[in-house]
């Protein structure tokens, strides 16, 4: 096993206290309400929690925001009222960073040092004045510290499965003007970009190329907001593409990529993939082998157009430990599985560790010695 020096650029963590539909209105009767902390993350990736941080493969984590509960669409007059849950978020958030932990929380030795970096929620789609007055109101809740690791926002697209109810939101002027404000007054945030092939249809990828080029549009090249493509934007990888309309997809979605790809300042998280593939379980997980071949189609595009510069390891922990080998293997078993694919596409040495770490740390803006 190598021992290359490592930032997870995606994961999520709750304490048990919000792990719960009030807080995430998707945990309702679901496997993922409970408790995942720190603690929980350091012993899934098998990383020592004792001896100092510099010796530690894991040099630390981005955290990305959990799809918190909005309350309903009336209370958005009251911003702070609509947004509470998220705000509540970043008061979790605040005390990792300030090493306040209440009690159970779990957030272990050294969680404040591991927190690299925040990507938090946002309302990019209710225009550049309502996000100014999050911005600020985030502010003041989370506190100097935490707000100086938000470094990007998410506000995720995936789950508007209407094809015009999702233009009407990522293509909106209002939306476009916001997105635009990352890089403006003073601000110099990133935004996550979360698509889903599989399961909402190519056609977002193909919006969210048009969303970025809007943004983009008229822009230095000093000024271009920088975008991070979660997750390779989800694609079909269940299933090997023989079908024809498999095969469009896949064609589709290598479209998708190339103009991506073409784009300055857009990076891509290698992460994700344990949703996307077929079901595992912990007494009968795919062999890192099984992984990378039921991948290669779609590893294949990617390495022919987004070079290590741009690509970022990310784990989904711990989303990715249900359709994945379980809470015990998932973080290991991926971070093999990269292990190989890095191999296999034959990077050098400098090219893996920008994958493993300095694209993370450049996209994110992370200060590490």
């Amino acid at each position: 096993m190598s021992h290359h020096r490592l930032i997870d650029s995606h994961i999520h963590l709750w304490p048990a206290a919000e792990a719960n539909a009030d807080q995430h209105a998707w945990m309702k009767n679901h496997p993922l309400a409970k408790r995942y902390s720190i603690e929980d993350y350091l012993d899934a990736t098998g990383e020592s929690t004792h001896g100092p941080i510099e010796d530690r493969q894991l040099k630390g984590f981005v955290y990305v925001e959990t799809d918190r509960r909005l309350v309903h669409e009336e209370a958005e007059n009251n911003l702070e009222a609509w947004t509470t849950k998220t705000l509540d978020e970043l008061r979790w958030l605040r005390r990792i960073v300030e090493s306040k932990a209440q009690a159970g929380e779990g957030h272990g030795e050294n969680g404040s040092r591991l927190l690299l970096a925040i990507v938090a929620w946002a309302p990019i789609h209710k225009g550049p004045e309502r996000f100014s007055q999050y911005v600020e109101l985030a502010r003041d809740v989370a506190g100097p510290d935490t707000f100086a690791r938000i470094k990007a926002f998410r506000f995720l697209l995936q789950p508007i499965t209407d094809e015009t109810k999702f233009r009407e939101v990522a293509l909106a002027e209002q939306t476009i003007q916001t997105l635009k404000g990352f890089k403006r007054n003073g601000n110099d945030f990133a935004f996550d970009v979360g698509v889903d092939q599989r399961s909402g249809g190519v056609w977002q990828l193909e919006q969210a190329v048009e969303m970025i080029e809007k943004v983009h549009a008229g822009e230095d090249s000093n000024d271009k907001v920088t975008f991070v493509l979660n997750h390779l934007c989800k694609p079909d990888l269940e299933n090997s593409p023989q079908s024809s309309e498999q095969l469009e997809n896949l064609s589709r979605w290598k479209t998708c990529i190339q103009r991506f790809a073409s784009l300055d300042n857009v990076y891509m998280k290698l992460s994700g993939a344990f949703s996307e593939l077929p079901d595992q379980d912990a007494k009968h997980p795919l062999s890192v082998n099984q992984i990378v071949q039921q991948m290669k189609p779609w590893l294949d595009i990617l390495f022919a157009n987004f070079s290590p510069e741009r690509i970022m390891f990310g784990s989904n922990w711990p989303v990715d430990n249900i359709r994945g080998p379980g809470d015990r293997l998932a973080w290991m078993n991926w971070k093999l599985a990269v292990e190989r694919i890095l191999h296999q596409y034959s990077l050098s040495d400098e090219a893996k560790d920008r994958i493993w770490y300095g694209t993370a740390k450049e996209a994110y803006r992370i200060d590490l010695a």
